[in-house]
């Protein structure tokens, strides 16, 4: 029994194997969405709806993502601002199509390619990212809830409280260096990423001052509240009669469960679930609630896609440009043996 326990872990543990049962509960769950939704609804409010809303919130995407760029660049330590943007605009946009971390490996990868960051850093800011990112979720969890006029149960309400403050807790250690040390030499035992921690140190330190922590605060807020207004628009261009603190707490419901390590492809079959529980704990009948998931995820695609094209092209076209230019510069040639010895120097050949 305990030879076929771990041949199965070991076969959960591969890329291919989580992607597979990924796209497999992916598929079972949009079969069992669609048997809940009309997909006449669905199509009639995907024709109707509002087209300067969702020019709207397209605008507020874009606010979205500037401010993840400005995180990223505080993060990595820098980087030219156009190149940082486009990582981020094109790592997002795969984010929304690929399943599970696809994101953030994306981002990795580009940053090592088009800002020149290391691994260890680039993987260090994507992580210091997420624990920003769900400490806020899960405040804005638990406020939205009462203000929307939400009964969360019990269970989730201590959950978001136990997660909120254990993710402070350890972004307070990564920042303070006496917190910190002990911290990265108890990962650095643990099997993959050991190394990365150990190598992360130095990354970590450059972040650790009140100015950068200001800043990855405020941005962290700032995308946070973007987000927000960007879905409530795509609501409203849907016709859906919700309220901001509705939208607000469906939206930290959906992106929590984004951390689960099986989605679906571009986000189909397990989204318009997060959603739909979202929708559910905000005050909407299951029913409605899958519905407005399936529309809002297509309308999300909608938006996200084309700007995630867009920073994918623009990184294209500064890698063409660098070549034109690198091709453009003038050759020098060598100096001459005698210009060396006339300089001070020893000839390039001596005999």
């Amino acid at each position: 029994m305990s030879t076929r326990i771990s041949a199965l872990a070991r076969w959960a543990g591969r890329p291919w194997s989580r992607a597979g049962l990924g796209v497999l509960v992916a598929v079972v769950l949009l079969f069992l969405v669609l048997h809940k939704v009309s997909l006449a609804t669905v199509g009639h409010a995907l024709g109707h709806v509002s087209p300067p809303l969702v020019l709207l919130a397209a605008l507020l995407a874009a606010g979205y993502v500037a401010m993840r760029a400005l995180r990223y660049r505080l993060l990595l330590g820098g980087g030219s601002s156009p190149a940082v943007l486009g990582v981020t605009a094109a790592s997002w946009g795969a984010g929304q199509v690929l399943p599970g971390p696809g994101g953030d490996a994306a981002f990795i990868w580009l940053a090592r390619r088009e800002l020149g960051a290391s691994i260890p850093r680039g993987t260090g800011a994507a992580v210091v990212a997420r624990l920003f990112d769900f400490a806020s979720l899960a405040v804005i969890l638990l406020v939205s809830a009462d203000l929307a006029g939400a009964r969360l149960p019990r269970s989730l309400r201590v959950g978001a409280v136990a997660l909120a403050v254990a993710l402070l807790l350890v972004i307070a250690a990564l920042f303070i260096e006496r917190l910190r040390q002990p911290l990265l030499r108890r990962v650095e035992g643990v099997r993959f990423v050991g190394r990365l921690a150990a190598r992360a140190e130095t990354a970590l330190g450059e972040l650790s001052s009140w100015r950068v922590a200001v800043g990855l605060l405020a941005t962290t807020a700032g995308a946070r509240v973007l987000a927000a207004l960007e879905y409530l628009c795509l609501f409203l261009a849907l016709g859906a009669h919700v309220t901001f603190w509705q939208v607000w707490l469906a939206l930290a419901v959906r992106t929590l469960l984004f951390a689960l390590p099986i989605q679906g492809v571009g986000g189909f079959g397990t989204s318009q679930v997060w959603w739909g529980a979202g929708l559910a704990l905000a005050g909407l009948a299951i029913g409605p609630a899958l519905t407005l998931g399936l529309e809002i995820q297509v309308m999300d695609l909608l938006v996200a896609l084309p700007e995630g094209g867009i920073g994918w092209l623009g990184l294209k076209g500064r890698r063409l440009l660098h070549r034109g230019a690198v091709a453009e510069e003038p050759a020098t040639a060598p100096p001459a043996a005698s210009e060396l010895v006339g300089a001070g120097a020893r000839p390039l050949v001596d005999r």
